[in-house]
Parts: C-alpha cells; structure tokens; sequence
C-alpha cells in the first residue's frame, strides 16, 4: 500500500502566533499588474509605502503630504495619514525585520557557495538590535535555518552551516536535491502549513509565517531564477498577493553573476560601481531583455512588491547594503478607501507627486479582505437566516461532508466540502454573459438554540451561453473552512442558486476535547481528487493564502469529497492529522497509525492494516504531522463500510478512535 504523508508547518515568529487570515477565496490581479497592499478592515485604513527618487535614482527626502495624490480606482482620495521612516529619530524605532531566502533549488554547488559568502558578509555589516533576520533554506522543502534574532554569530553560522549538494540542478526550476546537513528549526506553531514542493508557494509560505509583524518587511531571495511557466503563472499571482497582505518587499538577488557574466541591456555590471540611479532604473524600466527567461519571475517579484532586482555582478555586498539603507527611505500614505463591502475585491492604487522628474515605487493595489461573514445583515443573509431557524426542507439536493482537525487546544478548523448539481443553478444575462450569484450560509447551532459559529458566503459565477449547457451536466462544488470549540452541535447549511429554490442539510457535528497533552488524531477526510501544490488554480492559491488551510500531504492537496460514495475502480485517499506531544522532545518516540474496515450491515471486521510510522515525515519540533494514506477498496465488495483509525506511540500512548463512514458502488 502506497505511503503519502506531508510535513508539517512554519512559523518563525519570535514570541508571537500568527492571526489567521479568515474568509474565502478573493479575486486576484492580472498578471501584468503589480499585487496588492494588505488593507487593514479592522481599522478600514490602506497603507502605502511609497519610494521616491530623482532623474538619476537618488532618494528624494524632502517631500511633504500636499505633494502628494493617492487615487483609488482612479477616484482621488484625501490622505488621512503621513510619515516618513527616517524622521522619527526621537521615537524608539520599532524592530525591522528581514528574511535571508536561499533558493537552492535553482542553484549549483559555486553558486550556493557564493551566495552564502555574500549574506554572510552583509550579515557583519548590517546586523544590530534593532534589525532583526532570519534564515530560511529551499531545496525541495521549506526549512528554516535561524528564527529571527539580532546575533549576527548565530546568522552567519545558520547562513554556512548548510552543506551544499552535489547533484546536478535544472536552472529552469528542477528540484531534484536535498540539503545535507540542515540545522533544525525552532518552531512553536501547532497547525501545519501546507508543505511547499516549489520556490513561490515556498516564498507564500513564509509571508504567512509573518501575519503578525507590524510594518514594512523584506525579503531577499538569493535565486539563479527560473522562468514563468504558465503552470507557475497562478503561483506568482498568489504570491504576490501573499507578500502585500502582509507588506514584504522582495529584493532578487540573481546570482548567477557569481563568477558569470550574463549579458543585459542594463548598465549595471559591477555592484561596486553601482548607483541609485541604476538599482532604481532596474525597478522603473521594462523587463530587462536579456536573452534569459529566468529572470522573469525574479523581475515579477520585485516589480510587483516595491523592491528591485540586483544582477550581473561577482561582488553583492553593495548592492544588499543598498537594501538595508531602503528601509529609511520610503514615505507611509494612508487613506480610508471609499465603499468598502469586504467581498475580496481588487482595487487599483495610483500615486502621483507634484515634483517634476521624480519616480515613484510602490505597491499598485489591495484587496478589500473577504468577510468571513460577508451576507451578515444583508438582506440576502437575512432571507436565508430564516430558512436556516425553519423546519422546511430545501428543494435542491446538496452533498456535503465536515471533517474537523484541532488548530490548537480548544479550538478546531471545519473543513466543510459540498456539491450541489450544476442544473440547479439559475442564471441570467449580465454584461454579455450568464450569471449567477450563489448565496451560502453556515450556523452551527448548541444544544440551548444559541449560535456557536457562523459563516457565509456569495460566489459570483459568469459563463458564455455555450459553456451552461457542460456546467449544467456536472457539478457545483464548494469549499470553505471555519473555527469551533470543542462539543456537540447542530450544523446547517442553506444556500440560494438564483432562484426561488434552495438546498439545506443538516447535520450533527461532535468535535471532541483537544487540549494538546496527549496523542490524538483529527479527521479523516476521504477523497479522490488531489492536486500538486504546484499545480493549484489561482483561486486555490488565494484560499491557501487567506488562512483556508488546504488538506495537504507530501505536496499534494486533497480535494475531499462531499458523499464518500466510490466507485470500485476508484483510488480514493485518507487524510488525517497525528498530534503526539512528544515529538517536541530531543528523541521522540516512534509514532504510527493503523486503520480497520467494518461492514456496516454485519459489523465484521474486513480489512486491518499494518502500522503506519509517520516519524520521518514530522518536521522537527511540530507535534503535528499531516498523514495520507491510500484506502485499498479494490477487493471490497458493494456495500456500506466504517474506518476506524487508531494512533500510537513506542511510550505506551494510545489515541482515540477516529472514524469515517463510506460506501462502495
């Protein structure tokens, strides 16, 4: 039987826990526009670091708020807020943070050396108590070398500690090594974070880590590049988005000029002889047309977060110090935006400033951040409240399955899936197309009648006239996630197509105490159609990026099914979460998983597994491991079964019992 389990999470966050991003999945920009700023609802403010320099890329200083105009979908806004970092000397500075990202997936042997030689060299001359950094390592996984710290012995040691690998790379993007001595990270975050198989959802990754950090950020990439794919195309979109909602500006460091000379319609050849003027034109101009498409990605990340790119030299150190010196040269623009409905739209941000010959960088946009609640008080909501509390059926057949896993103690993520059939969708002609808005509403109800957790939702769906008829004959399927305490509720869930008809099931959900002091499993969740990280959709991405935690196995994402019905040639997949305290410790225990299969009508037991060891697929320090496994129906008659799922670990601890019911066809 074939083994599929995935690593589990990141968080390097000194002393804190990241906030969730709540909410479902947001639209994205078009690729050639730049991503957005995060915008804050809670304080309905959008904040925009703007760089300002002259004709020949020196920084402009002296600019005051009436130079500046900020426009919001090309409508003008009055700024509200203003300041400029280096001009609060007699305020404590607050910590300014950056991240080391060593892509050595891209990178051969000379030139990680190389690399690592130049950080460590920007380390000595720029490390002090008020700028902090950390070191994170890609190969073909995420790991991180150094949390966050101001000690620039423990950094340079983090940034030469890892041992180089011998194999040979595919500079386009092949992941095909693994660090050999890479130092353990320190970790203190219980829900696992998808596992990333490719720098960007490796890069999304890590600006998820850094939710909780006030103010602007940076990122410098050390990276041979790789070129945009469009299979990558939906990742950068992602990523870009991922990095402004929490303020990362991106500095590429393509290192191939370690020791090459690649040729550039730049004249920027030598770090040591390089200006303002020309790391800011590599930012302001076009794509440099090198000949190269490996450095598009590179070129996008930076363009797309307020950063610049730094190439074609043998001697970075300028360059990076450069970086370091950015941190005290942007202005802070605040507007309050108008009309804001929190349904995950995009807006276009424009900046100008009354100085002739001046040159503005800065993020070009933000998502107006979904509402987890979005229909709250809204008369869609409201009509579809009142069928939630009645006892009247819906017309529409819906199929949907709530697996729960613990995020931590006393408190669980609902992973709610659901399908309904695509001929139960009304449309009507909008703007050239036929359209229909899909109005959800979750309540999970306690025992006394009192709301525990609620959700909803309005997906918007637009297709050419030919395209409904192939809708029609599949199905529409919907996913999205939630926080309960532990106990016993009632779940319903109601949703509008349109029409006057709707769809409502009801469901018991028991989510049993968690409080993390013992072994225990959360799940399962069966499906049969998975994903690569990879390869997800952009809208998967967005949801991955927004705190709608994926079911993710060595970089696979389960897409769970909504009636576990299978049909016999199927290859269906369970998806569990292990929680074993003891892994935390210097010499954790070993830790495995056995499953059974009961025939429902006779309660005999049919099949019994081996054990399932999942020690080498924790990551170090995180007591949580992803587990998948493949669930052997080929010899399984037509019929109605049970799962049942145990865990165990070498010091005598047993989990309780988790179990699943499905049917065979």
């Amino acid at each position: 039987m074939g083994l599929l389990v995935a690593l589990g999470g990141l968080g390097f966050v000194p002393g804190t826990r990241p906030a969730a991003l709540g909410g479902a999945q947001s639209a994205s920009p078009r690729s050639d526009q730049s991503a957005p700023v995060v915008i804050k609802s809670e304080s309905n403010v959008v904040l925009v670091d703007v760089i300002a320099t002259d004709k020949k890329g020196n920084y402009i200083s002296d600019l005051e708020q009436i130079d500046f105009r900020v426009f919001d979908d090309d409508v003008e806004q009055s700024i509200s807020a203003f300041a400029r970092e280096v001009d609060t000397p007699q305020i404590p500075r607050d910590r300014r943070y950056t991240v080391l990202f060593f892509d050595d997936s891209t990178m051969d042997p000379k030139l990680q050396m190389g690399a690592r030689e130049q950080a460590g060299k920007f380390v000595e001359s720029t490390a002090s108590p008020h700028d902090l950094m950390a070191v994170v390592n890609f190969a073909d996984a995420l790991k991180i070398g150094q949390n966050f710290t101001a000690d620039g012995e423990l950094l340079k040691r983090a940034i030469s500690s890892v041992k180089v690998s011998v194999l040979p790379t595919d500079q386009a993007g092949g992941h095909g090594r693994r660090l050999i001595d890479e130092m353990e990270p320190s970790l203190d975050q219980t829900e696992a974070d998808y596992s990333a198989r490719s720098p960007l959802p490796a890069i999304a990754q890590v600006a998820q880590s850094l939710r909780a950090l006030p103010g602007r950020k940076t990122l410098i990439l050390f990276s041979a590049g790789f070129s945009l794919t469009p299979e990558r195309q939906s990742e950068l979109t992602a990523t870009l988005d991922a990095l402004n909602r929490v303020n990362i500006a991106v500095y590429p460091v393509d290192v191939r000029g370690l020791g090459n000379t690649v040729a550039s319609n730049t004249n920027c050849m030598d770090a040591r002889h390089m200006d303002d003027a020309c790391l800011n034109r590599q930012n302001l101009s076009g794509m440099p047309d090198s000949g190269s498409t490996n450095e598009q990605v590179l070129y996008s990340l930076a363009k797309g977060t307020g950063g610049f790119e730094i190439v074609n030299s043998n001697d970075f150190l300028q360059s990076l110090e450069k970086v370091a010196k950015e941190t005290n040269e942007y202005y802070n623009l605040g507007y309050s935006p108008p009309n804001q409905t929190h349904d995950g739209s995009y807006h276009k941000i424009t900046v100008k400033v009354d100085r002739p010959g001046a040159a503005l960088r800065y993020r070009s946009g933000y998502f107006d951040e979904k509402s987890p609640d979005l229909l709250k008080g809204k008369a869609e909501g409201k009509v579809l409240e009142e069928r939630a509390a009645s006892h009247q059926a819906g017309e529409i057949p819906v199929s949907l399955r709530a697996p729960y896993f613990y995020i931590e103690p006393g408190v669980a993520r609902v992973n709610l899936a659901l399908s309904i059939p695509g001929s139960a969708i009304d449309f009507e002609k909008q703007n050239g197309l036929l359209h229909s808005d899909v109005d959800v509403l979750g309540i999970a109800y306690r025992d006394n009648g009192s709301i525990a957790a609620r959700f909803s939702d309005t997906v918007k769906l637009d297709y050419q006239k030919k395209d409904v008829k192939d809708f029609a004959k599949s199905s529409f399927d919907y996913q999205n996630t939630f926080r309960i305490a532990p106990g016993s509720y009632t779940l319903t869930l109601v949703l509008s197509t349109g029409g006057e008809k709707f769809g409502k099931y009801v469901l018991p959900l028991v989510v049993e105490p968690f409080n993390g002091n013992g072994l225990s499993l959360a799940g399962p969740a069966l499906g049969e159609k998975f994903l690569p990280v990879s390869q997800l959709t952009t809208g998967m991405q967005a949801a991955l990026v927004e705190g709608r935690k994926p079911l993710a196995f060595k970089g696979m994402v389960l897409v769970p099914s909504t009636n576990y019905r299978f049909a016999k040639s199927a290859k269906p997949v369970v998806y569990l979460e292990v929680y074993d305290p003891l892994l935390k410790t210097p010499e954790p225990p070993r830790v495995g998983v056995m499953f059974k299969i009961i025939d429902r009508k006779t309660n005999q037991q049919i099949y019994s597994s081996k054990t399932i060891v999942v020690n080498e697929y924790s990551q170090p320090g995180n007591p949580q491991v992803p587990v998948g496994f493949n669930l052997p129906i080929d010899e399984l008659r037509a019929g109605d079964y049970r799962l049942e799922i145990r865990g165990g670990d070498g010091k005598g601890n047993i989990s309780a019992v988790r179990t699943a019911d499905f049917s065979i066809e």
